[in-house]
């Protein structure tokens, strides 16, 4: 009888967990049935041994990767992703997470020239990556960015992010924006920023941020990465 794939995932804050993602990985039909594991690394949990799982979710969270000093579990983090991808893993950074698995790679992390929060436009720039749509709004919520590692192959882009995403081949995927999203993604998110939003051009009103008509794109592309994953 096939094994049930093991799911481990990362969460680094309060609300940001895989959103989307859930329904999607509940269904019995789906691959040969998955096994979630959580660990809040911003509570103080271990992570597991690389051998502890199959598939890596490494979600977002209020910190940069560069805060090791403020977050040291950020160095071990860091370690267990390099080792996933020594072992030929599926690995699936999302914003925060997406910028721990360039990192690991060994590619800069950097604050980018504005913050990007709501419903902006991204593009797609890789005609064979199917699940993503040519043009869509996903939700953006970050001022740091990535640069491409050696090897990987950029796919998305928007006006103020040059790469919104990147894979190493067909088992690793990093994203900038958050598909994950779904009903009260926002107020979480909301929740973590403790002095207000920022300013600047590409920073969306409350009300604005609150709009759900995005959200089934943004599932369906969520959904059609994982599935393309099995």
């Amino acid at each position: 009888m096939p094994q049930m794939i093991r799911v481990l995932i990362l969460q680094h804050a309060e609300g940001e967990w895989i959103g989307s993602m859930h329904d999607w990985f509940t269904d019995s039909s789906r691959c040969n049935g998955f096994i979630l594991t959580t660990v809040r690394l911003d509570q103080g949990e271990a992570l597991l041994d690389v051998n502890a799982f199959d598939w890596l979710l490494v979600m977002g969270g209020p910190m940069s990767v560069n805060d090791e000093a403020h977050y040291p579990w950020l160095i071990d983090e860091k370690k267990l992703i390099r080792q996933a991808v020594e072992q030929d893993k599926t690995i699936l950074g999302i914003c925060l997470g997406g910028q721990l698995i360039a990192a690991a790679l060994g590619a800069q992390v950097y604050q980018n020239s504005t913050v990007e929060i709501g419903w902006f436009p991204v593009s797609s720039t890789d005609a064979k990556v199917t699940w993503l749509p040519r043009t869509f709004s996903p939700l953006s919520w970050h001022g740091d960015c990535f640069k491409l590692p050696a090897g990987a192959r950029a796919f998305a882009s928007s006006a103020v992010t040059p790469c919104q995403g990147f894979s190493v081949g067909q088992r690793i995927w990093a994203l900038q924006f958050h598909l994950e999203a779904t009903f009260g993604t926002v107020d979480a998110f909301l929740a973590c920023e403790t002095s207000g939003l920022p300013e600047g051009e590409y920073v969306q009103s409350k009300t604005q941020l609150n709009s759900d008509k995005h959200l089934p794109q943004s599932r369906q592309a969520m959904h059609g990465l994982l599935a393309s994953l099995c």
